[in-house]
């Protein structure tokens, strides 16, 4: 896990679509760095517990020629999941809400 909807692979990373987790390594404020901390940790915790992880990887790649994904947790998307918690955001591409 790189941060909250971001991971690696081996040599390939994947952005996680369908959602957005503040920023970690370039947070604008306190807030940002300390909910992308949270938010990863999150991430890492429901991967590490889980019984079976599947990564549906989607044809494209983003601005940053990440590889698009979804990651189910036992059935459960990730971003749900993080979104009801109130560590991520619905994001569809687009301009990104400040999280400052």
């Amino acid at each position: 896990m790189i941060d909250g909807d971001t991971i690696a692979i081996s040599d390939q990373r994947f952005r996680l679509v369908g959602f957005d987790t503040p920023e970690t390594r370039h947070a604008k404020c306190s807030y940002e760095l300390a909910l992308g901390n949270e938010a990863t940790r999150r991430a890492r915790q429901l991967m590490d517990n889980a019984g079976f992880v599947d990564l549906i990887v989607l044809p494209g790649r983003d601005k940053y020629g990440r590889r698009l994904a979804r990651l189910l947790i036992q059935g459960e998307d990730l971003g749900s999941r993080l979104i009801a918690e109130g560590l991520a955001r619905p994001y569809q591409g687009g301009r990104r809400q400040s999280w400052c």
